[in-house]
This record gives C-alpha cells, structure tokens and sequence, in this order.
C-alpha cells in the first residue's frame, strides 16, 4: 500500500514562511500604490496617443442654405451672406434658338449624324451627302499623292482594300540557292584543262 501512494513532499528550510495577517495587509497596500501609478501611466499615454489621432475637421463656414420643415410648413433659411436672389433664379431663361438647315435655310426638323449638320428636307439631306463624299474624294486623292510612306506613318492602320505585298516563292529562291553551289566558273575551267 505504500508504494501506491504518492510520495510526501517535504518543505526545505529556505523556503517562505507562511505570512501573518498583517503582513498580507501591508503588501496589499503596496501592491494598490503600485498598480494605481502603473494605471496612471497607462492613462496618460493612452491620452497622448487620442491627441496625436485626434483628425482636425474642416467646418464649412460660408454661406449656407437651410431647408427644414415643421408643422407642415416647409422653409428655407438663407444665411452668412445669402439672398432669395443670388441663389434662386427668379428670371425665365431665354428659348434656345432653333437649327436652321444649312442648305434650304428652313427650320430643321432633323441632324445628319455623320456630319452634325441640321437639315429640313430629304433634298437637302443628300446634298450634305454629296458634299461629304466629294470631301472625301477629295482627301483620298491628296493621300495618294503623298505616297504609302505617309500611309504607314501617319498611324491609320490597316485598310480592308489595301495593297498586298507581293510575296515571294521561296522555291524559286531556294532552287537558285541550290543551284549555285554546283556552279562553273570559266576561269576555273580553264585552269583545270591546262
């Protein structure tokens, strides 16, 4: 039975000696001093570290308007420099003035959305027109005459109806290359049957 039970421990001469009453009071009371200036300096930087955060807010101080409504009546208070005037147009503004068509002079009902311009009839729709491919002509004949060179420099890109370069038979090429490595030089010939 005895080797089943957990061995006694004995205490050591050096250790503590059990506190009296008085004792644990007054190590109380240092231990509260203690924690109360810890607490302080806890406080205090958590007091500096809110003044450091602590984001300045930009107040609008100019003039305001202020709408609020009681009691089913609804107002509008204009204040630091405001008027009913200034700030609400009490004039009408003037009718904008209507397209009159380029060609006829007429009051156009409608706008050509390749050109912007306004126009009354169909007859004048297609004189716009006219007058849009002939511009047009006009700038295709003037890149023409500048050359390719300008085409491929001036960045408008790929046209569907360009011109292909030619491309070149690399058979042919190949044949020649061939070909040239079993070539006869006469003046070699002719030092060969000397």
């Amino acid at each position: 039975m005895q080797a089943t039970m957990k061995p006694i421990k004995r205490k050591k001469g050096g250790e503590e000696k059990r506190m009296t009453q008085e004792e644990m009071l007054l190590e109380a009371a240092q231990t509260e001093i203690m924690n109360l200036r810890n607490l302080e300096r806890v406080l205090a930087r958590e007091e500096e570290v809110k003044k450091r955060a602590v984001v300045n807010k930009m107040v609008y101080s100019g003039p305001q308007v202020r709408y609020s409504s009681k009691d089913g009546q609804n107002y509008l208070e204009f204040s630091k420099g405001l008027s009913f005037q200034t700030e609400i147009c009490t004039t009408r503004p003037p009718y904008p003035q209507k397209a009159v068509c380029t060609i006829t002079g007429l009051p156009a009902k409608y706008r050509d959305p390749k050109t912007g311009l306004p126009y009354a009839t169909k007859e004048a729709f297609k004189i716009i027109r006219e007058r849009l491919s002939m511009d047009n002509s006009m700038r295709n004949k003037d890149k023409k005459d500048k050359g390719s060179l300008l085409e491929s420099i001036s960045g408008q890109g790929f046209s569907a109806k360009g011109k292909r370069s030619e491309i070149v038979k690399r058979n042919e090429t190949s044949n020649q290359r061939y070909w040239a490595r079993f070539r006869s030089f006469p003046a070699l010939e002719i030092q060969l049957s000397d």
